[in-house]
């Protein structure tokens, strides 16, 4: 293809990435919008529908996350490959895992139960690593919220194939809506064989820790398996609210976040999707 039919292309994907930051600008501004409706409430003084609590997570169980070894009540993996281009290479985001248990959220008032899912989180990066094609792994970068023994457990991973859990990660929750990621991941160990194929993903872990405070934003429902009368609530995402946001940053620092990524991804999105149509249009003489 010629360098010509190349900058097209490049062109046309920036036109669609504006326009898609564009509209999710608007997506971030109204979760802001409805944080600020929603008061903070105590625990106990809680009603079905949308509610915003503050507490600290506990639960009788947890589980281990995939890349520190560390037991949380959930995880999130954010994975990346690394895509070889004409300037050498960089990162691409494919795919994000999350999985987890139930805990309950707890303040001076009373507790209520969680289930993560289908959640947005805001949450401290617990550590970034980068595993390679045959089960290396190194350690890029090991952040707050965990103590220091998840380093050493990092390094006594290096017999896990992380390498292989990012593949199955791709096949249980997909790369797109477009692809079926059972293939995608068949056609990517086809192509290994070959010397093709990403030869390293970049794993970043995010999890939620017990003892720990966070913020909720989500839908109060009814609790089908209650353990006692204090336990009749479950929060969980809303089947007609889509808001449903976990973080560890206080209401206000959360607002702050919210409205400034707002602004960013508004103003950003817009300009880009403009400037890219607008030198396609030059380009090719429309004005």
């Amino acid at each position: 293809m010629s360098d010509d039919g190349n900058a097209d292309i490049a062109l046309l994907f920036g036109f669609g990435g504006g326009l898609y930051y564009f509209y999710h600008g608007f997506r971030v501004f109204r979760e802001y919008r409805v944080l600020m409706d929603t008061p903070e409430i105590p625990i106990r003084s809680m009603a079905m529908g949308l509610v915003h609590v503050h507490g600290k997570a506990r639960a009788p169980q947890t589980v281990t996350s995939p890349v520190t070894r560390t037991p949380c009540y959930f995880y999130k993996i954010d994975i990346e490959s690394w895509v070889r281009d004409k300037n050498g290479g960089h990162w691409s985001h494919v795919a994000t895992d999350a999985d987890g248990v139930r805990f309950y959220l707890e303040d001076a008032s009373g507790k209520v139960l969680v289930d993560a899912h289908n959640a947005e989180y805001d949450l401290l990066k617990s550590a970034r690593v980068e595993a390679r094609r045959g089960g290396g792994q190194s350690l890029g970068r090991l952040l707050g919220g965990i103590d220091d023994p998840a380093a050493t457990a990092v390094s006594n991973s290096l017999g896990t194939d992380l390498y292989s859990y990012a593949q199955m990660a791709l096949a249980r929750r997909g790369i797109s809506h477009s692809f079926d990621a059972r293939d995608f991941v068949s056609s990517l160990a086809a192509k290994r064989s070959m010397g093709e194929g990403p030869d390293r993903y970049r794993l970043s872990e995010y999890m939620i820790l017990p003892d720990h405070w966070y913020d909720l934003t989500g839908t109060c429902t009814e609790n089908p398996a209650p353990q006692d009368e204090h336990d009749r609530n479950l929060v969980a995402k809303g089947t007609n609210e889509p808001t449903f946001l976990i973080s560890w940053q206080s209401e206000k620092e959360i607002e702050r976040t919210l409205r400034k990524r707002a602004a960013l991804h508004i103003l950003g999105g817009g300009a880009a999707a403009v400037a890219c149509l607008g030198i396609l249009l030059a380009k090719y003489g429309a004005f």
